[in-house]
C-alpha cells in the first residue's frame, strides 16, 4: 500500500450541498452517525454529513482503505488526525461546513486548515469585530463601504478560523494576537504568539458568490506547495 498525494501538493475539495443522500450516512463512523441524528436542523445535518463523507471519500482516493474505515483521534482542542500506524498517518486533514457548502483539505506532511461561511450581512456585526478581530483588521473591515463589509468580515473570518484549525489549537489561541491583510494577504503577529510569517501561506476563495472559503498550511522546506481545488458532485461520492 502506498501514498498517491504528492508532498508538494495540496488538495482542497469542496461541495454544494443541498440534500445529503441517506447513503452517505454508511460512509460515517457510528459515532459520526449518532452526532448527525442529534441536529435539530436538517440542513445543519445534511452539511455535517455531506462534510465528513466527503472527508473520508477523499482520503480513500490517496490511500486504499474503505471510507467508512477510516479513524481518527482529536487533540484536546477538537482537531482530527488519522488514527493508525501505518503510512496512511502521514497524511493531514482538515475540514468545514456552513449551509449548503462543505470542503476539505488533504496535505501529506503538512498542517493544514480550511474554513467555508456564507456571506451573511446580517451576521458581519461590528461588536463581533471589535472583540474578535486584532485593531488593524477592525479597522480594516470598518473602512470598507457598507456595501463590502461582510466580504470583508468573512475573508478575516475564514483566514483567521483557517489559521488556528492548522496549528490546533482552535479558540484557546488569542484571536487578536496574530492579523490578517487581505491585500496583498499576508498574516502578522504579536509578540506573545511563537509564530512567523514565512511559516506559513494562505489562500482565499469564492466558490459561490455568497461563500468565503479560505485555507492555510504551513510552507515546510523547499517551494511553495501546490493547490488543486476541485469542486465535487456530492451525489457522485
Amino acid at each position: 500500500m502506498g501514498l498517491s498525494l504528492g508532498e508538494g501538493v495540496i488538495y482542497l475539495r469542496y461541495a454544494r450541498v443541498d440534500d445529503a443522500a441517506p447513503r452517505l450516512l454508511a460512509l460515517l463512523s457510528a459515532e459520526e452517525q449518532a452526532k448527525a441524528d442529534r441536529f435539530a436542523f436538517a440542513h445543519d445535518r445534511n452539511a455535517y454529513v455531506a462534510a465528513h463523507a466527503l472527508t473520508r471519500k477523499t482520503l480513500s482516493g490517496f490511500y486504499p482503505r474503505a471510507a467508512q474505515d477510516w479513524a481518527f483521534s482529536f487533540n484536546a482542542q477538537g482537531k482530527p488526525r488519522i488514527d493508525a500506524r501505518d503510512e496512511s498517518a502521514r497524511l493531514s486533514f482538515n475540514l468545514s461546513h456552513t449551509s449548503g457548502f462543505v470542503a476539505v483539505a488533504v496535505a501529506l506532511d503538512r498542517d493544514v486548515g480550511v474554513d467555508v461561511e456564507r456571506i451573511a450581512p446580517a451576521r458581519a456585526d461590528t461588536d463581533v469585530a471589535r472583540h474578535l478581530f486584532a485593531p488593524s483588521e477592525d479597522e480594516a473591515f470598518l473602512a470598507e463601504p457598507e456595501a463590502g463589509r461582510a466580504e470583508a468580515f468573512f475573508d478575516f473570518w475564514t483566514l483567521k478560523e483557517a489559521y488556528i484549525k492548522a496549528v490546533g489549537l482552535g479558540v484557546a489561541l488569542p484571536l487578536k494576537d496574530f492579523a490578517f491583510n487581505r491585500e496583498p494577504l499576508r498574516i502578522s503577529f504579536a509578540p506573545t504568539l511563537d509564530d512567523i510569517p514565512s511559516r506559513w501561506m494562505f489562500r482565499r476563495f469564492r466558490p459561490a458568490p455568497d461563500v468565503a472559503m479560505a485555507l492555510a498550511a504551513r510552507r515546510g522546506h523547499g517551494a511553495e506547495p501546490v493547490v488543486q481545488v476541485t469542486e465535487v458532485e456530492i451525489d457522485a461520492l
